[in-house]
């Protein structure tokens, strides 16, 4: 074979290709519109984001991390992450658990113990790694809401037995809004977790009236069987960077770790480490966030719905018709909101948005309601 030949022959080729390409119409995916949210024309209340976020501080973080510690894999920021949280909670980084968004802590305690016993949880509440648990075989039991729509933790404690292995808690809960108080669930997480692993989701803890009561870390201090999971997507207004973790004591934290697949960014450490100790932006969004929770409320009193107290940035209310075509009526409007949460075929749940979003909202859906 003529090996000057063949060498010319491959620079022909690609030469060809070079051409075929630059011939074709380029698209400019970094110029794309809607890469990042919800268009101009549009309002988003479906996701229960904070668009008040990031903080400015987080903001130059982020970029200081990307320029610098971009090429490079997050270990040293991720450990400076978790030292930090422990600090905050009187642990120690080996209670402390990172994953890229609360979720992930979910699906690794679904995967790690659903291989020991059925997993116990509330009818209505936040469900992806329940779904995901049962996808792998496992079974969940769903303990139905009382009328108040309340997570029936009394019920839930009665089935917790030698054949379960975790009970989950959604404290507020998602999507009812509602918060047990801190020594209700106090006692049930004591109770329970002797005879399973108790798993507090805390995703909308900062956003109560008193987080610290409501919060049950001090369990997880005191080397309880009891997991909290948190977020920084929700008050911190870093949904889109991925950023939560779980605090357990040391052999749940290991546990949690080896399913766990995914951990933060050095951007998303970074807008993290940044935003943890930032306090006048902290109370900054969640001031924005409950006066925007008050102008829903409002509307729904003043429509006569009937809605749940809330303590997070979103508030559930019965509307009184089939949310899933509400939800595509409002949806015609360019409004985004929740639809149908089986078995509550009536009830429609509203996000936080910025407050001219919330204004274009009450109008829109007052119509809309009315209209029938």
């Amino acid at each position: 074979m003529n090996t000057e030949v063949s060498r010319r022959a491959f620079m022909a080729t690609l030469a060809g290709a070079a051409a075929v390409a630059t011939a074709l119409p380029q698209r400019s995916w970094a110029a794309a519109p809607m890469l990042y949210g919800p268009s101009a024309s549009v309002v988003k209340l479906n996701a229960n984001e904070n668009p008040y976020g990031p903080s400015p501080k987080a903001l130059e973080a982020i970029t200081k991390s990307a320029a610098e510690g971009g090429a490079y894999y997050p270990g040293k920021i991720n450990r400076a992450l978790a030292e930090m949280i422990a600090e905050r909670h009187g642990l120690t980084a080996d209670h402390v658990v990172l994953t890229s968004g609360s979720m992930e802590c979910l699906f690794a305690a679904a995967a790690a113990f659903t291989k020991y016993g059925r997993i116990v949880a509330p009818g209505l509440t936040f469900g992806p790694h329940l779904t995901v648990a049962e996808r792998m075989g496992g079974e969940v039991l769903r303990v139905p809401l009382t009328g108040e729509m309340d997570q029936d933790l009394e019920r839930m404690a009665a089935v917790t037995d030698s054949m379960t292995s975790l009970v989950y808690v959604c404290n507020p809960n998602n999507p009812t809004g509602l918060t047990v108080e801190g020594g209700r669930m106090r006692a049930f997480c004591e109770a329970v977790s002797a005879r399973a692993t108790v798993m507090v989701d805390e995703a909308y803890n900062e956003l109560t009236d008193n987080p610290d009561a409501t919060s049950m870390v001090d369990l997880v201090r005191r080397g309880e069987n009891v997991i909290i999971t948190r977020t920084f997507s929700k008050l911190y207004g870093l949904a889109g960077l991925r950023v939560g973790y779980a605090l357990a004591p040391p052999h749940l934290a290991e546990m949690l770790k080896r399913h766990a697949m995914t951990s933060p960014s050095v951007v998303g450490a970074a807008a993290a480490l940044a935003s943890y100790n930032d306090e006048a932006f902290l109370a900054y969004s969640k001031s924005k966030i409950v006066e925007g929770r008050q102008m829903v409320e409002a509307l729904f009193d003043r429509l006569e719905i009937p809605h749940v107290p809330s303590q997070t940035n979103f508030v559930y209310a019965d509307i009184g018709r089939d949310a899933d075509a509400f939800q595509a009526k409002m949806r015609a409007e360019n409004v985004l909101i929740r639809g149908v949460y089986e078995p509550y075929k009536t009830w429609s749940r509203v996000s936080m948005g910025k407050l001219e979003d919330l204004e274009r909202f009450v109008q829109t859906f007052e119509r809309v309601y009315t209209l029938g």
